[in-house]
């Protein structure tokens, strides 16, 4: 049996655990809502750009579809989607690995290039 203190710890301890749990999804929410504001900002920036490229005849909607299918498997994989690659970067200088996503050695300073950068269609 419990006794009166036992229940009174456990009846705290839920009233702990569901107040921390609604917390962290408030945090949730808030993070997820965050990040759909970034990518409906960034569709929009996008979208624009597009069309402003395309009214001032900087690029033709053919070129601009055989550019995005070309990005579109720089990753290995055809999918609508470009994956960050997870390759560590070794650097010139030091022959020392980087973070994939790291434009200066982290080591010695020395800038890392990006080789997809300089790719183009064929």
């Amino acid at each position: 049996m419990y006794t009166a203190a036992a229940a009174a710890a456990h009846h705290a301890y839920n009233n702990i655990s569901r107040n921390a749990g609604n917390a962290i999804d408030t945090q949730t929410r808030s993070s997820v809502q965050e990040l759909e504001n970034r990518v409906e900002k960034q569709n929009l920036i996008i979208q624009t750009l597009l069309m402003l490229l395309l009214e001032k005849k900087v690029i033709h909607e053919d070129e601009f579809k055989d550019w995005m299918a070309y990005v579109d498997e720089l990753d290995g994989v055809r999918d609508g989607r470009v994956r960050a690659d997870k390759t560590p970067q070794t650097c010139p200088k030091c022959q020392r690995n980087n973070a994939p996503s790291a434009v200066k050695c982290q080591y010695c300073g020395e800038e890392l290039e990006h080789d997809f950068l300089f790719r183009r269609p064929e």
